[in-house]
């Protein structure tokens, strides 16, 4: 059997000329697909997460589960277990349901995800951003604003329930179009259809992609391509012509009186009429042949530009609507809208969309505003995120991070700061708009380190305040012996509108990661405790800093604790025996031998504990 990347890159290329694949299935009976699966998932934090078996988690990963995983493959029984259903909240108050698969599960299906992404990816439209490679909402949002120049109108798009109603059999034929492979179709059938456990009762899965998925979204993204694939070449052909608008006669006719004017030296006359010029738009904007139609997509959510009459805008919706009651989705009539560009404002992905008309903004002698698309940061956002640290109207403090350190506290705001910043920097008022949720933070940021050291909050300004790149910053520091602090910044860098790198222009990133450390370690088949080379397994924690919680006050933690703090990893490669006694709380301390290959970096030095001698791994 060929090589997984060799397999994957012959995958890529026939997707890319569009050709038909075959004999997918035997090809996911590759060990090394399961590596670079695991490689990718492991580090995740859902990869603890219990489904529905509490033994079917990442913990305890090796080889041998693999190899029996691809042994099931092989004599076609292997069966997914229903998913735990979960419900986590939406930003308008509903709930949105999740299921959460086991971990062989998630694994099998980031095996089948690798494949079909090398081969769809190529194929999927430019206009599509949601839930692929080097893109998001930031190109999605960049694409409007570099391209839809001149739009009079917004269709807003959503569709209906989208992930909860794609339709079984239309998605597998979809897919059975390309790939010509029974056997994996059958296998993609019995995931969607097995079906899910909430309050410990079973439900069938009828239809949708069971969103919590690891192949949910690019199975939704392979299914919406059709809707991409309908604009692009019936409503995008047919709502687009005109080379360009014919010119205005209004300012056509100005144009002729100024050059008279010039030619005759009348300055003052030429400024008069090049200031009434300027009022009205250079081209005709009731062309009867000039047509332009835009379409971006973000996972269910879409946006189409118009230029042109309300009535053919609205035919565009109904168009759409049409398409898609034609592969069983539905339109949400309550959010797809139909927006004027310029008195009104459009909302798509948290932002909102407005074409800009100021005929007073000049760049070289030109109206550089008039017509661009411009992105801003909506009011109530902005009144939300102040609402999260304010009370009655002032920052308050927060009670349930009064038990966290210094640390903590602070790197909580910071990342929370930085999370609006960046995702608001293509808003031209991000910097009003966001400085008073700065104002809002920075303030309750002081009052809970306050409360949590009963100072005043002009003690706190005098303790932690610093002044980082000429902006005032909020620090705390822990430091380490030996070892440079730990620093949290809250602050200390500009809130300013930006141009973020187009991520679409950049080569497409389907391939999976490379084989890591963690695979190496594996590979090589020795326990790094005991160096027995029998039923080897990986051990995993959450986060390793959970680990120097749990053992801080002790004077010598378990030697499996000091060997994973020494190599700075959440996983450990044992053998089954040392797992289970350090699973169980019963790992007896025997000595650590290092591996062969071990880094130079780690040195074994002895430490007294209880009246006797253990060793202990730290970094040298």
């Amino acid at each position: 059997m060929q090589s997984a990347q060799t397999f994957l890159e012959v995958v890529a290329d026939r997707g890319k000329r569009r050709l038909q694949l075959e004999r997918v299935y035997r090809h996911l009976q590759n060990r090394e697909l399961f590596l670079r699966a695991y490689a990718k998932l492991y580090a995740n934090d859902g990869a603890l997460t219990l489904g529905t078996d509490p033994s079917d988690t990442v913990d305890g990963m090796s080889l041998k589960r693999i190899d029996g995983i691809i042994e099931t493959l092989q004599a076609g029984k292997y069966r997914w277990k229903p998913a735990r259903r979960v419900y986590i909240p939406k930003a308008n108050g509903k709930l949105r349901p999740l299921g959460i698969p086991g971990w062989e599960d998630k694994l099998l299906e980031e095996v089948i995800r690798q494949v079909l992404s090398a081969y769809y990816e190529p194929q999927f439209s430019n206009a599509s951003h949601g839930f692929r490679p080097g893109r998001g909402c930031h190109t999605a949002l960049q694409q409007i604003k570099r391209t839809w120049t001149g739009t009079k109108w917004f269709i807003e798009g959503d569709i209906k329930g989208c992930f909860d109603n794609i339709d079984h059999d239309r998605l597998l034929a979809v897919i059975g179009r390309s790939i010509k492979d029974e056997r994996l179709l059958s296998l993609l059938r019995g995931m969607l259809a097995v079906g899910y456990l909430e309050d410990w009762k079973y439900e069938r899965t009828l239809s949708g992609t069971p969103q919590g998925g690891v192949l949910s979204p690019l199975l939704a993204n392979i299914f919406l391509n059709e809707l991409d694939t309908f604009v692009e070449t019936e409503l995008l052909p047919r709502h687009n012509r005109g080379s360009g608008r014919r010119m205005n006669p209004t300012y056509q006719r100005y144009s002729w009186q100024m050059r008279e004017a010039k030619a005759q030296g009348d300055k003052a006359s030429c400024r008069q009429l090049q200031k009434a010029r300027r009022t009205v738009a250079k081209g005709d904007e009731h062309d009867p042949d000039y047509r332009r139609l835009w379409y971006v997509r973000y996972a269910d959510d879409f946006l189409l530009g118009f230029i042109g009459p309300k009535a053919e805008a609205e035919q565009i919706k109904q168009e759409i609507g049409g398409f898609l009651q034609t592969i069983g989705l539905a339109m949400s009539e309550e959010k797809t809208l139909v927006t004027n560009a310029v008195n009104e404002r459009a909302r798509f992905l948290g932002y909102e969309l407005y074409t800009g008309m100021a005929n007073d903004h000049m760049t070289r002698g030109r109206r550089s505003l008039n017509g661009r698309v411009q992105l801003s940061v909506p009011k109530d956002v902005e009144r939300e995120w102040v609402d999260r640290y304010s009370q009655g109207g002032k920052p308050k403090q927060r009670g349930e991070l009064l038990n966290n350190s210094d640390y903590d506290i602070v790197m909580t705001y910071a990342l929370e700061l930085r999370g609006i910043a960046n995702y608001y920097a293509l808003a031209y008022d991000v910097s009003r708009r966001v400085q008073k949720v700065k104002y809002a933070m920075t303030v309750s940021l002081v009052k809970t380190l306050a409360g949590k050291h009963r100072l005043t909050c002009r003690q706190v300004y005098r303790r932690y305040r610093r002044i980082l790149n000429g902006y005032v910053a909020i620090v705390a520091e822990v430091a380490r012996a030996g070892r440079k602090p730990l620093v949290a910044t809250f602050g200390g860098f500009p809130i300013r509108h930006r141009r973020m790198v187009a991520l679409e222009d950049l080569p497409p990133e389907w391939m999976p990661a490379q084989r890591t450390e963690l695979v190496r370690r594996l590979s090589t088949n020795k326990c790094e405790l005991c160096g027995s080379t029998e039923l080897i397994e990986v051990h995993h924690v959450r986060k390793l800093a959970d680990l120097k919680r749990r053992y801080s006050g002790r004077r010598a933690p378990p030697l499996w604790v000091q060997r994973m703090i020494a190599l700075r990893r959440k996983t450990l490669v044992v053998c089954r025996a040392c797992h289970q006694a350090i699973t169980f709380g019963k790992y007896d301390g025997r000595s650590l031998r290092r591996p062969t290959g071990e880094p130079d970096a780690l040195e074994t030095v002895h430490v007294r504990f209880g009246g006797g001698e253990l060793e202990k791994c730290s970094k040298g």
